[in-house]
Formats: structure tokens, sequence, C-alpha cells
């Protein structure tokens, strides 16, 4: 029986989250899928543990590989799926029952949709909520319609993904003809690749999103993510791509680019250095006047002024 749906999970090193993933994989109802799952060439036990699930369950499928890194695993496993619709999964990352029908129904309906995407719950190690994804962007506020949590299609989506990248791989699916189009994800860029990639879809298709809660996303504090250096770079390199190929609005691309300065700012007020974050808020206020940027840029300020004072009283 043909395929709705193919599942891809990359897996590295994840041996301690991969049951209680795939628990939720299978515990999706009235969905004909199949699960491919990629190892990156994992040394904690994953694939032995991996090649005795798929012994047991005839919807998963292994697929092994030297660590090539999770672009060339999700690439892979596209070009081996058979379903008409594509859904990501990292593998320490979970869904809740029910996910991927509805989001199913509405593709099938919508044709010219080549990706939906979900609100979802971040989490701590302890799977204590944190905040919703939604919620953590203000600039997707007037898109949304919090009591409807029915798939709608996701007007000017070219715009506000440039400005806040509200979807979350996890609960992301895509129609597998609209990816190929868009050419999967880009192994040149050493991080943001899914970013990238549902740019480069929204430029040829439509989107649409619901406000259901369909995941939770694990905050772990050694994740690959945590290289910030690398991901704004890739960022900006990003957005330079797409207001080049795509019909971006001036007040957008200055949007665009306050989001980066700001980016830079956080880096570097974590890093300690307020003097460069302070520069970098500041940028970013002129570039685009918000005050997210006008409150970091004070609390620099403050903050400076603090250390300077007790740096004086030491003398």
């Amino acid at each position: 029986m043909c395929k709705e749906v193919s599942i891809i999970m990359p897996n590295y090193n994840c041996l301690a989250f991969l049951p209680k993933a795939i628990d939720s994989v299978l515990q999706q109802q009235d969905v004909r899928f199949e699960l491919i799952v990629v190892d990156d060439g994992s040394t904690d036990g994953s694939l032995d543990w991996l090649l005795q699930a798929e012994k047991k369950y005839n919807q998963l499928r292994v697929i092994t590989q030297p660590n090539l890194g999770v672009i060339a695993a999700r690439n892979r496993a596209i070009k081996k799926a058979n379903g008409q619709f594509i859904a990501f999964l990292d593998a320490d990352d979970y869904w809740y029952p029910h996910k991927l029908r509805k989001q199913v129904d509405y593709m099938s309906a919508n044709p010219n949709c080549g990706l939906t995407f979900t609100n979802y719950q971040h989490v701590d190690t302890q799977y204590q909520e944190i905040i919703d994804c939604f919620s953590y962007w203000p600039e997707f506020n007037k898109y949304r319609n919090p009591k409807n949590n029915d798939y709608q299609q996701l007007n000017n989506a070219l715009s506000l993904l440039l400005i806040a990248n509200v979807i979350g791989t996890s609960c992301v699916m895509v129609n597998k003809d609209i990816i190929e189009r868009a050419g999967g994800f880009d192994p040149s860029l050493r991080s943001a690749s899914d970013w990238d990639c549902w740019l480069r879809i929204a430029l040829i298709s439509d989107i649409g999103f619901s406000e259901d809660i369909t995941m939770d996303y694990l905050m772990r504090p050694n994740s690959i993510t945590a290289n910030k250096q690398n991901r704004i770079d890739a960022m900006a390199e990003i957005t330079e791509r797409i207001c080049h190929l795509g019909k971006v609005e001036s007040t957008t691309r200055r949007k665009a680019n306050a989001r980066l300065l700001e980016s830079y700012g956080e880096m570097h007020r974590e890093n300690g250095n307020l003097k460069s974050a302070i520069s970098y808020s500041y940028k970013a206020f002129k570039q685009s006047p918000h005050k997210r940027h006008l409150k970091h840029l004070c609390s620099d300020l403050k903050r400076l002024a603090i250390l300077r004072v007790n740096k004086l009283c030491q003398v």
C-alpha cells in the first residue's frame, strides 16, 4: 500500500532519546507512514538499538552512513522516501498523538501548499515546559488567531520567515516534489540549513500553519546549535541570498538585517563583551526601531555603567 508520509529522523548518539521519539511516531493514528532513520555514524550503541527495532516494527527503515552530518542525512533520506509528503523529526524531540493526520488532510486538499508547520513547546532536560514557539516571536502575532486551531495559509510567508524563524524542523511537513524542486538542504551551509530550505520553499509555494502544539522540542545545553557564530554567519549569507532571489520589500530587508545585528549583539552579551553588544544593539535599533532592541541597549548600558562604577570604587 502506498505511503502517505515518509518520516525522516537523523540520529547521532541519541540512544537516550530514541525510544521516546520513535514511540511518538508509532502512536500516530490513521496515517500510512514509513519511518526512515539515518544513523550518522553513532558510537553510543544507537545503531544496534535501531537494528533491533527495525526487526520489530515493519514501518521502520534504518540507513547508515559515516559521520557526514544532519544535512547529508536528511538529503539522503529524501531521495529514499516513498511518501507523497515528508515529515521531519529530530531524534531528541517527540510528537503528540494525531499530529500527522491533520497535516496530511490540509496538504492533500491544498496542492499549492508546499509546507505546513505547527506551534510547539520548548522543554528542558526534565521535560518541564519553558515557552511555546509562537509566543516567543511577537513579530508573528499579527498573523495569528490563537482561537483557531485549523490549518490556514500564512500570508506574506517569505517576509515573515526572513524576520522571525517561527518554523521548528520537527513540526514540519513538506510536499516531496516541492522540497526537491527547492533543492533540499544546502550542504554548503555550516548552520541554519533548515531555515534556508523553508525560505526557498516559500519562494515557490504556499505555506500553511496551525496553532496546535503538536510536539515538544528538547532544549539541550550542549546541542549542535550551540555554535552561535557559525549560525549567525550562515543566517547573514542566507538573508543576502534570499533577498537577491525573491521580491523582498525594503522594510523587510531592514528588519531582517536588524535581526542579524541583534543576534550578534546577543552573542557578544553572552560572551561578556558589553561594548560590542551595545554597538550591535544600537545598530539594530537604527535599522528597525523595536522596543526589544531598545530594551537590550538600555540594559547593556546600565550594566556597563555599574561595572565602571564598581571598578572606580575598588581603586
